[in-house]
């Protein structure tokens, strides 16, 4: 509950910024508060999964595809992620939360989510998100012509080959 204050900072910003293109990044700024850390002193694991949500948040407000999102009855869904956590965020720093998307296959929008403060990279997400309507999942090409991107995905970065075959394991893994 102590993020609904930062939610409503995001949804007014959101309607008082510029809209986006689909590809373009979202950049939020926070600061590291209390109630963000944990025993060590240092923002928790979970805070940095918590404003990842406020960060994809912007975005589809930003884009456009909540508009579409609201209208369809469709509901955003982290079918997976990852992060890497390369330097601590301590208490009272400032720090921005970057959110790009990568590319998408068939399914999903692959989603780069990173944390940086002074031009240094923080912590580094990266996020499956889905979005399911009443008929199942809707296939992003669908979700890109609503909001005026009627365009092919972006190549698959070479970083993130990996990805789908880490998936086909694990959904095979949770199947058995």
């Amino acid at each position: 509950m102590n993020l609904i204050f930062r939610l409503i900072r995001v949804l007014v910003l959101s309607w008082l910024r510029p809209g986006l293109h689909p590809l373009d990044p979202s950049v939020l700024s926070f600061r590291a508060w209390p109630l963000d850390l944990d025993i060590n002193v240092h923002m928790t694991n979970s805070r940095y999964f918590a404003l990842m949500d406020l960060g994809r948040t912007e975005l589809i407000l930003r884009n456009g595809i909540a508009r579409q999102m609201l209208k369809r009855k469709w509901q955003p869904v982290v079918s997976g992620s990852t992060m890497r956590f390369k330097r601590a965020i301590k208490p009272f720093q400032r720090f921005k939360l970057e959110t790009q998307a990568l590319y998408w296959d068939e399914k999903g929008f692959y989603l780069e989510q990173r944390f940086t403060a002074k031009g240094k990279t923080l912590a580094l997400g990266v996020v499956k998100a889905v979005f399911v309507g009443p008929d199942g999942i809707v296939p992003p090409e669908q979700i890109c012509r609503l909001v005026g991107a009627d365009e092919t995905s972006p190549v698959m970065p070479d970083w993130l080959s990996g990805w789908p075959d880490m998936e086909t394991a694990i959904e095979a893994r949770l199947a058995a």
